[in-house]
C-alpha cells in the first residue's frame, strides 16, 4: 500500500506549495484584518496552519463570559461561518468553533478559517452547597 500523505489528486505537495498558501492566507488574513478594524471588531490572536488555514481565538483574559460569547459570535456572524458547534472542553468549559471558507479575490471560496472560543459553564452552581454532593 502506498503512503498518500501529503498529496493531493495530481501531485505531490511540495514546500512551493506551502510556502503559496501560507502567503496567499497571510493576504486573506491582511484584507480580513482591515474589514474587521473598519468594522470595530475585538482583535483576536491569530494562527496560520500548514496549508494556509486561518484560526482565530478569543482572547478571553480579563474578560466575562458574556464578552467573550459575544466577540465570538460577532466574529462568526462577520465572516458568515455558518458551521458552529459547542463541545466540553477541560475543566468544566464549553469550547466553542465556527467553520467555513473565506473568498478569495476572484469570489471562490477556498481559505479556510476557524473561529474558536472557550467559555466557562454557563450553570452558576455553588460547589460547597448540597447540590454538587452525591
Amino acid at each position: 500500500m502506498t503512503d498518500h500523505s501529503g498529496s493531493d489528486l495530481f501531485h505531490q505537495v511540495t514546500d512551493v506549495d506551502r510556502r503559496r498558501w501560507q502567503i496567499q492566507a497571510h493576504a486573506t488574513l491582511a484584507t480580513v484584518l482591515q474589514r474587521a478594524s473598519t468594522a470595530g471588531l475585538a482583535p483576536l490572536h491569530w494562527n496560520l496552519g500548514p496549508a494556509g488555514q486561518l484560526r482565530g481565538t478569543v482572547n478571553d483574559l480579563g474578560r466575562a463570559a458574556e464578552e467573550v460569547a459575544g466577540i465570538y459570535t460577532a466574529w462568526a456572524e462577520f465572516l458568515h461561518l455558518a458551521i458552529r458547534r459547542a463541545t466540553p472542553g477541560s475543566h468544566g468549559t464549553v469550547h466553542h468553533w465556527a467553520f467555513g471558507d473565506l473568498p478569495d479575490r476572484t469570489g471562490h471560496l477556498g481559505h479556510p478559517v476557524l473561529i474558536v472560543a472557550d467559555l466557562p459553564p454557563t450553570a452558576d452552581i455553588d460547589p460547597t452547597t448540597e447540590e454538587c454532593w452525591p
